[in-house]
């Protein structure tokens, strides 16, 4: 059962999002789904449209304190990676995702084109090195944690954007260069920038 609706408490903004040619219109759906929330607007997590949030509240409703941390709970949306992984041998029997598990992954995959999103970055990257199905289950599995922090937590996700993720990655890999640099007894020297003239 839905909250009675407060008309003193202003609208949410319209999302700028453009919405598919099949997605559903349903006057205020947005504002009912933060109402139902709790006041959280999902919509702003990259990935959920006001239809996806509507689908996961479907399979998990809006208390998801049943699930002690966003671990618990990526662990039963059959996201987090395997106890049992060694190198290409897995242990036991694989369990599949469940239906959560698998919007998590619809949703993911509408990142992979992102142009100025970090997550879509975090994709790029991994993908690179351990392929497309690993870098989606893994992407899926941080909207998951998202979800769950926010309807828990009530964190909100400030999107950083592709350029500052980059920067970030670009410091962990001179960092770890020089530490290895230090393990080894060496230092590292940079380069001059070389002035381009022709």
């Amino acid at each position: 059962m839905l909250p009675p609706h407060d008309e003193a408490q202003p609208p949410l903004p319209r999302s700028t999002r453009q919405t598919g040619v099949n997605a559903p219109e349903i006057s205020r759906l947005r504002e009912t789904l933060a109402q139902m929330c709790g006041g959280r607007d999902l919509t702003k997590l990259p990935a959920l449209s006001s239809y996806g949030v509507l689908q996961l509240i479907g399979e998990v409703g809006t208390d998801l304190s049943v699930w002690p941390t966003e671990k618990h709970f990526t662990a039963w949306t059959g996201l987090a990676p395997g106890s049992s992984d060694s190198g290409k041998r897995r242990k036991g029997v694989k369990r599949g995702r469940n239906r959560t598990g698998q919007l998590f992954c619809m949703m993911a995959q509408s990142l992979v084109r992102s142009r100025d999103i970090a997550l879509g970055g975090f994709y790029r990257r991994l993908a690179a090195r351990r392929g497309g199905l690993v870098a989606t289950k893994a992407l899926a599995r941080k909207l998951a944690a998202w979800f769950w922090r926010v309807m828990v937590k009530g964190d909100d996700y400030v999107e950083k954007g592709l350029a500052r993720y980059e920067e970030q990655v670009r410091k962990n890999r001179e960092h770890a260069l020089n530490r290895l640099a230090r393990e080894l007894g060496r230092q590292l020297v940079p380069v001059p920038a070389v002035s381009q003239t022709a």
